[in-house]
């Protein structure tokens, strides 16, 4: 049965701590969705991994029993349709500026009449064609995730949280940052300040808001702003990180 236990979380009124996972590594995935964390994110976005790639990444999180998210690499039904097909059932979209960019994010991942999304016979979403109420209950099982990363999107944030069909508003600070012009200091409290707008517009919508951020201090923090879906930087970072505090080692 097709069930997504991160959307019911969240819209349950949770919040949920993860990670991205951008190495393109199945072994990394693995990792990452036996740990204690409440999800993985595979980015296509900003990552080398392609759809038979995310894939595997995806077995290897459902194995141990983790939950897995896709960020899509750009607003394309055909990349959405696969992807759900390959079993994602909560896709991450960035760059959603506008309403008609939120209206079409949410028809990629609806069936007809509500939606574009493509009927495919058997799939790894449907359980290979033994799924057979799959087309009835998938509309309401996926989640859609809408990144706020532009000034023109803060500017138009009441109207995509109005959309129906958008689950969660999502603030990626680093593209907020540079549209802003404060490329080098996303923390900077010009940035803050209009994330914690966003938050508010989604508040106001009933919609539960997330950020990235880079460390368990930054993350607690926005928990405690009332953010209920917040990223702790990549396992590339975390690898990154841990590998150069090795080599400081005295010798």
């Amino acid at each position: 049965m097709i069930n997504n236990i991160f959307k019911e979380k969240v819209l349950g009124g949770e919040s949920v701590v993860g990670i991205f996972a951008s190495l393109g590594s199945e072994l990394a995935a693995e990792v990452l969705g036996s740990a204690k964390i409440d999800y993985t994110l595979i980015d296509m976005e900003h990552a080398p991994n392609d759809i038979r790639n995310v894939v595997n990444q995806m077995h290897a999180i459902k194995s141990v029993g983790g939950q897995y998210l896709v960020r899509i690499p750009v607003l394309d039904h055909i990349y959405a349709k696969r992807l759900l097909d390959a079993g994602a059932t909560s896709i991450m979209f960035p760059q959603i500026n506008t309403v008609d960019d939120a209206i079409k994010a949410v028809a990629s991942v609806k069936y007809p009449p509500t939606g574009i999304r493509g009927i495919a016979g058997a799939t790894r979403a449907n359980d290979f064609g033994r799924e057979t109420n799959y087309v009835e209950v998938a509309d309401d099982v996926i989640c859609v995730i809408c990144q706020i990363e532009s000034l023109e999107a803060c500017k138009n944030v009441s109207e995509i949280a109005q959309v129906d069909g958008v689950d969660i508003l999502f603030v990626g600070p680093g593209d907020l940052s540079a549209d802003m012009g404060y490329i080098k200091n996303r923390k900077s409290t010009e940035v803050i300040s209009k994330a914690l707008e966003v938050l508010e517009v989604a508040k106001k919508y009933n919609k539960p808001c997330g950020i990235m951020v880079s460390s368990i201090q930054e993350a607690e923090e926005m928990l405690s702003k009332g953010f209920s879906v917040v990223a702790v930087t990549t396992d590339l970072v975390l690898l990154r990180n841990a590998a150069d505090e090795i080599a400081k080692i005295k010798r």
